[in-house]
């Protein structure tokens, strides 16, 4: 043919042959995804807390393991590797293989902002786990010490804008849950309140009582039994609708901020290169064990949403999470310590 030399032909060969080789290889990848999800959990699986036992994340995850274990028929080991905001944890799971026998637990407000926190993270919270399964989500609340002349979000907010600088809110530590939402709140309605953190949720609550700082942003959850004592005064919450256990409360954005929305997010990831088909298998798993009745039950007592997604749709919701509380970061100059 005109135009055509042997030496065309031979390249055709060569990346035919190319083609083919790439094409087995894509193929084998896909067979081996599936055999191991035909057999997967042969051997226990472990969820990883990045934090002390007690808290929010420890407590779902020994919800959740028991229900894991009768569904997939193996053992689910729950284990606390906590320091460095729940970096430490966090890092340890980015690095475990790929094949859906090492899990994370996390609340998507401090896993994302971990990369704005600590500029030397050894991970990205995003680009290296896969969603498994979000699983809950809860609202925080405003809460102040009764001593505050503030009886609703209007008069906290004139207050605070009336005498800047001199309401103090404390929190769980630099770069906490407690501290970004504090911050994401100052920065919505522009007022002037200042930031003591504490070593843990605990000493700041201790403070709140006592009066040395006036305020906080905590779950819901948390703080109803001093808001039951009268200890505590609850102004706003901040999802999109009010609480179930506190009905009464509104919520920061039916209180003239309408686009302002806070909830802590739970779900599971597994390190990124996880098989699909496991994956898969995971999420039917979970989503099966949140919407039966006792799980949907217990998490409701806690003034907990219960929660089932795609895992796509989990993933989307880290991506969005992360730009959110990076740009809060970002705004509000926050350095990890």
């Amino acid at each position: 043919m005109k135009g055509y030399s042997m030496t065309n032909f031979y390249e055709l060969k060569f990346y035919k042959k190319i083609a083919l080789i790439f094409f087995g290889l894509c193929l084998s990848c896909f067979s081996l995804g599936t055999a191991l999800a035909d057999t997967y959990p042969s051997k226990p699986i472990r969820i990883v807390v990045p934090y002390p036992p007690g808290g929010g994340n420890d407590v779902l995850a020994r919800v959740y393991a028991p229900e894991l274990s009768k569904v997939l028929g193996q053992s689910v080991i729950v284990e606390n590797r906590s320091g460095a905001g729940g970096s430490m944890g966090s890092a340890s799971v980015s690095k475990s293989a790929p094949d859906g026998y090492t899990l994370l637990i996390v609340n998507t407000v401090p896993h994302t902002a971990s990369a704005g926190i600590y500029p030397k993270l050894s991970y990205d919270p995003v680009k290296d786990f896969s969603g498994v399964a979000l699983v809950a989500s809860n609202p925080y609340v405003i809460a102040v010490n009764p001593n505050l002349p503030a009886k609703n979000i209007s008069e906290l907010i004139a207050l605070a804008k009336a005498q800047p600088g001199t309401i103090y809110y404390g929190s769980a530590g630099t770069g906490s849950v407690t501290h970004l939402n504090a911050e994401l709140f100052k920065i919505a309605v522009k007022a002037d309140i200042v930031h003591v953190p504490y070593k843990g949720g605990g000493p700041a609550i201790a403070d709140l009582l006592g009066g040395q700082v006036q305020m906080t942003v905590e779950n819901v959850f948390l703080m109803a039994p001093y808001f039951k004592a009268g200890q505590l005064r609850p102004i706003a919450v901040t999802g999109l609708k009010r609480s179930s256990i506190l009905p009464d409360t509104p919520t920061i954005a039916e209180s003239g901020y309408p686009n302002f929305e806070i909830i802590g997010q739970f779900g599971f990831v597994a390190p990124a290169g996880t098989p699909n088909d496991v994956i898969l298998k995971l999420n039917n798993a979970f989503n099966k064990i949140t919407n039966s009745p006792e799980i949907t039950a217990k998490l409701n007592a806690q003034g907990t949403d219960p929660r089932s997604m795609t895992p796509e749709a989990f993933q989307s919701i880290l991506k969005s999470e992360s730009a959110k509380w990076l740009g809060v970061i970002k705004d509000a100059n926050i350095r990890g310590e």
